[in-house]
């Protein structure tokens, strides 16, 4: 899966602290929403731009010459405690599907990987369901356009969950159940 536009982690993750940058910066990588390249030219922005940069951004760059699997061990090792919200990777992958960078099967195997991730029974219903939709619809290709509507709709709820727009995260938190149970009629 390679997108057709580099996504600038330096602007995505402007304001967030290394921790949670680490555990996007892994996410990204493990839905393949962003590229070794993606993060490279990242750290190579931290480098350039702060006078004494943390020694993880020193590391990390030293293993970005290497194999996305060693990058991917050293970002869970970093901080292996760390668990953030992974709304706004669905988020990413809303914007990729819309916008034509992805298909509707490439989409659903990321949307796929985040099952476990996501909060709550509605949301991991729906990646369940979205799934299997697509697995049946492969056998009948008339009915992919309509798991790719209902992939759109769904992925549309979380377009908001932006790290620059934050602060509405949890006005958006409460009105996601009722825009998912909407989304069913």
């Amino acid at each position: 899966m390679q997108q057709k536009h580099p996504m600038n982690l330096d602007i995505e993750f402007q304001e967030l602290p290394i921790v949670e940058a680490v555990f996007y910066t892994r996410l990204g990588l493990q839905l393949e929403v962003f590229t070794i390249r993606d993060v490279s030219d990242w750290v190579d922005e931290v480098l350039l731009r702060e006078d004494e940069p943390d020694a993880f951004f020193g590391e990390l760059y030293r293993l970005l010459h290497t194999e996305k699997q060693r990058v991917l061990a050293y970002l869970r090792q970093a901080f292996p405690e760390a668990s953030f919200s992974v709304r706004p990777a669905l988020a990413w992958l809303h914007q990729l599907f819309v916008t034509g960078q992805w298909a509707l099967g490439p989409t659903l195997t990321s949307l796929y990987r985040l099952r476990t991730l996501v909060v709550s029974d509605q949301e991991v219903g729906w990646i369940y369901g979205l799934s299997a939709d697509y697995e049946q619809a492969a056998a009948a290709p008339a009915a992919q356009p309509k798991v790719a509507q209902q992939t759109a709709a769904f992925l549309g709820c979380y377009q908001q969950y932006t790290f620059a727009n934050r602060r509405q995260w949890p006005l958006l938190d409460a009105g996601l159940e009722v825009q998912l149970a909407s989304l069913q009629s």
